[in-house]
């Protein structure tokens, strides 16, 4: 009677702990008593997966995530096995497992995302792998990029309130008033001298008439005269191509080669060589030449006085007794002198 209590005890613990274990995993969602396909995914982020999370397929839940570990490699990645309650679901080679966030307070599932390959994975195959970025993922980087933006204001602001309290402290808000004072002073002469401008031009209202007046008759003028100061450039155009074409270098040098022969000519005047330098330097010549011109005066003057001195006979005719030469004559007789020493 003692052993078959013991053994009743026995078999009664062993059926509580098979129905814990059925209840356990019925809760999980695993059947044990359907049949069942496994998978495996390798991650290198678990990205907070858990295991029974679930595994959805169009957003139909499908199975669950039978456990999460790291991989017996050492890698350090994350090793998933994923459990699917139909058998008969054809699942292609290329279908990937991707976490994704289930709901908005975090919680992780697995979608399967069915490949395009005609080749269908075997059981316990692993299939690929990726990680969706979550509404929170999504939200942290779109306001990652605002936070450092921020600090950065926050930082400038900082700076700014730093530099406004260094400006407005007392020595630098002496120097303000100052400044403030000049600028006064500054605008106060800006409009004195703007009233000054405005009574200047309402003075000479009349002169600026005028002198605009000028500018457009000037203007009428050269638009008139348009052509002729077309012609005018285009002339000194020409006259300046010209001068260009003339080998002006070759005319200045034979110019100074003729300044140097002149230069030199004037040089051996200047030093007696030659006879225009003997003529210039001597002074005997010109004595002579005065000497010779004051004799023949001497003997023309004579020969006017006493012409039966000299000829017996008048080229210009017989002279009677104390007849003199006229002056007509003595010109002709000069001439005639001339004439004879010329030939001599």
């Amino acid at each position: 009677m003692k052993i078959r209590r013991e053994f009743l005890i026995g078999v009664l613990v062993v059926v509580s702990i098979v129905l814990l274990y059925f209840g356990l995993s019925y809760l999980k969602g695993v059947n044990l008593f359907q049949k069942q396909q496994k998978f495996y995914g390798v991650y290198d982020n678990a990205a907070g997966l858990q295991t029974s999370n679930p595994v959805i397929l169009n957003g139909y839940k499908i199975g669950i995530v039978k456990s999460v570990r790291l991989h017996d490699d050492g890698s350090g990645r994350i090793l998933v096995e994923v459990l699917l309650r139909d058998a008969n679901l054809n699942i292609p080679k290329d279908t990937k497992l991707e976490i994704y966030d289930a709901d908005l307070f975090g919680g992780k599932a697995i979608q399967v995302l069915l490949g395009q390959s005609s080749e269908l994975a075997l059981n316990k195959d692993t299939l690929e792998t990726s990680i969706s970025l979550g509404l929170a993922e999504s939200v942290k980087q779109e306001i990652e990029p605002l936070k450092q933006k921020s600090t950065q204001l926050f930082a400038s602001v900082d700076t700014l309130i730093s530099n406004i309290r260094r400006v407005l402290n007392k020595e630098q808000t002496q120097d303000l008033t100052e400044v403030f004072v000049n600028l006064k002073n500054t605008i106060s002469n800006l409009e004195r001298t703007s009233s000054e401008l405005n009574g200047i031009l309402v003075n000479n209202k009349g002169k600026l008439g005028s002198i605009f007046d000028n500018v457009n008759s000037i203007s009428a003028n050269l638009r008139a005269n348009n052509e002729e100061l077309t012609n005018a450039i285009q002339n000194a155009s020409l006259i300046t191509d010209s001068l260009a074409q003339l080998n002006l270098a070759g005319t200045l040098r034979k110019v100074d080669q003729a300044l140097q022969g002149v230069n030199k000519i004037t040089q051996q005047i200047n030093s007696g060589e030659g006879s225009l330098g003997k003529l210039i330097q001597s002074d005997s010549l010109h004595n002579e030449v005065v000497q010779a011109s004051h004799s023949l005066d001497l003997l023309l003057n004579d020969m006017r006085v006493n012409p039966k001195k000299y000829l017996s006979f008048s080229v210009f005719g017989r002279k009677e007794n104390g007849e003199e030469f006229s002056k007509k004559e003595l010109e002709q007789l000069r001439l005639e002198i001339d004439n004879q020493l010329k030939k001599k």
